[in-house]
């Protein structure tokens, strides 16, 4: 054997002597792919080639470079002294195969520590780190949305330990999601519905997912509207009275309110009869009256217009017209004021010429019929025509009931007629509520009693009392042949008047029957009487 043989022998030995001494160390799953996650079950592996008194042990290097026994370490120690294999942590060392395992579940960042295994006579392995990846600990801050008409904007703060972020939007009341996933801290999303109310969400997130019990964060927003507003809805002008010139229109937002359209300004104008605005207003959207002092009476028109950024050129507008009545004081016929004092020469009672007027007559006995009714008097000529004049108003103005101008005689007069009294249409109460009244006239039996309504219609013959709800009227009826009243069989002469009993206000008619003597007209000629009763009836 040669020189050059024997160095190579030498050289090989040295080499294999090397070898033998080396002790391994690597990881499942391996480092080499980057951080591990969370959750997992991490095995490290020592392996060497076993020889007399070579002994295997795990050492945990610390920041500094110094290390000390896994069986000594605050961490593991007491979890591996349990040589327990169902602990987070087990240790297994075999010297006569040259192997040892330390196995760790459930790892996380707190396992992220240096390892190197160690063998007496052989030396130690390479270092080996752990790099744990945990999900971000803490949740997306200050997210908010900037929308637009069909888009909106989504931005939020960076989060700690996070590399990706999930966000996403969906139409209110719906159950999926429309999302991204983003390394980006906002995000733009088109396609959405104008005037929409929308959700959006966002989470943080990593190769190790998303942490448990961390929620996404959310906010709420609504796209801009292009869409013009609804005119309002239920335009009206409050009850008013006669000559009542401060009216207020009123109205409501429903129709927009429903479709979430923005009003951002409510214009109110009024015009009179011949179309020149007299006022106008400009309100805020959320308005729903305007009041305005008018110049008097007269036919008004009120225009409430609706407006938004894109009104221009769409039809916004309501109207609603008003007429402010003008209270005037009805024509008044003068007539002759009934007498105090009875005639002597009734055909039916004879009264001596000294006693008053308005005595029970002594010499006549009345004799009430069977069936309950009050006979006429047989000797009774027939009565002239009666005279009714124009009503009294009891109040200054008639705000409520009106009736001089709904009064009519029929075409017979002095055969029947009737009284009206008509509820106006914006009045607070109806003709149900409307009652009537007799007064006696001076001169005649019993003067200044008052009749009620219900003794009206009990004791009066030729007198009845009937309303109209679709007309809104109460009436009373007389017939001209038959009209008395009470055991005396006097006529009605007096005071007929309608009252409502809500406010009170009333108007009067006063009703005036000539006594009959021979035809003749004691109190009034009938040429006049016919010639009064003409003027009436053309004139209504």
């Amino acid at each position: 054997m040669d020189s050059i043989t024997i160095h190579i022998i030498f050289l090989l030995s040295i080499f294999a002597c090397v070898q033998n001494r080396s002790v391994n160390i690597s990881s499942i799953p391996s480092t080499a792919g980057g951080p591990i996650t969370w959750h997992q079950t991490v095995t490290i592996q020592c392996s060497w080639t076993p020889g007399n008194r070579m002994y295997g042990d795990i050492i945990i290097k610390g920041e500094e470079g110094s290390g000390q026994t896994i069986w000594n370490d605050p961490l593991y120690g007491n979890i591996v002294g349990l040589e327990d294999p169902l602990q987070r942590l087990y240790l297994t060392i075999n010297d006569d195969e040259g192997l040892a395992s330390l196995t760790i579940k459930d790892v996380t960042v707190e396992d992220s520590r240096t390892f190197v295994c160690t063998v007496s006579r052989r030396g130690t392995s390479d270092p080996i780190t752990l790099d744990i990846l945990e999900p971000p600990s803490t949740g997306v801050s200050n997210f908010a949305a900037t929308p637009e008409f069909t888009s909106v904007t989504l931005s939020w703060d960076a989060v700690d330990g996070a590399t990706s972020y999930n966000v996403g939007w969906r139409p209110v009341g719906v159950v999926d999601w429309t999302s991204v996933d983003t390394t980006n801290t906002s995000h733009t999303f088109e396609g959405l519905d104008v005037a929409s109310s929308f959700e959006a969400k966002v989470d943080a997130s990593n190769a190790a997912g998303i942490r448990e019990g961390i929620e996404p964060a959310e906010v709420t927003f609504t796209t801009k509207d292009n869409r013009p507003p609804h005119p309002v809805d239920g335009l009206v002008v409050e009850t008013a009275a006669y000559n009542q010139t401060e009216l207020t229109v009123s109205w409501s937002l429903d129709s927009n309110t429903a479709e979430s359209r923005v009003v951002t300004g409510v214009k109110v104008s009024v015009g009179d009869s011949e179309g020149v605005e007299v006022g106008s207003q400009e309100l805020s959207g959320s308005a729903t009256s305007a009041t305005f002092q008018l110049e008097g009476p007269g036919e008004y028109v009120f225009t409430v217009t609706t407006v938004n950024d894109f009104s221009e050129g769409v039809e916004t507008s309501r109207e609603v017209s008003h007429l402010v009545k003008e209270t005037t004081d009805p024509p008044v016929i003068t007539t002759q004021k009934p007498t105090t004092k009875k005639p002597t020469n009734k055909p039916t009672t004879k009264k001596p010429t000294e006693k008053p007027a308005t005595e029970k007559p002594t010499n006549k006995t009345v004799e009430e019929p069977t069936d309950g009714s009050i006979e006429k008097p047989t000797n009774q000529t027939d009565p002239l025509p009666i005279l009714v004049t124009e009503p009294v108003v009891a109040t200054e103005a008639p705000s409520y009931v009106t009736c001089g101008p709904y009064r009519h005689l029929t075409s017979n007069p002095g055969k029947a007629f009737q009284l009206v009294c008509l509820v106006p249409g914006d009045a607070d109460f109806t003709a149900e509520q409307i009652d009537w009244s007799f007064k006696v006239a001076e001169g005649q039996v019993g003067e200044g009693q008052i009749y009620t309504q219900g003794e009206i219609e009990k004791k009066f013959k030729g007198v009845s009392i009937t309303t109209d709800i679709t007309k809104n009227i109460s009436a009373l009826h007389i017939d001209g042949e038959q009209i008395y009243i009470n055991e005396y069989l006097q006529d009605a002469s007096g005071t007929f008047t309608c009252e409502d009993r809500v406010h009170e206000s009333k108007c009067s008619y006063m009703v005036e029957r000539p006594n009959i003597n021979g035809g003749v007209t004691l109190k009034l000629n009938t040429f006049i009487l016919l010639l009064l009763i003409f003027f009436l009836s053309t004139c209504f």
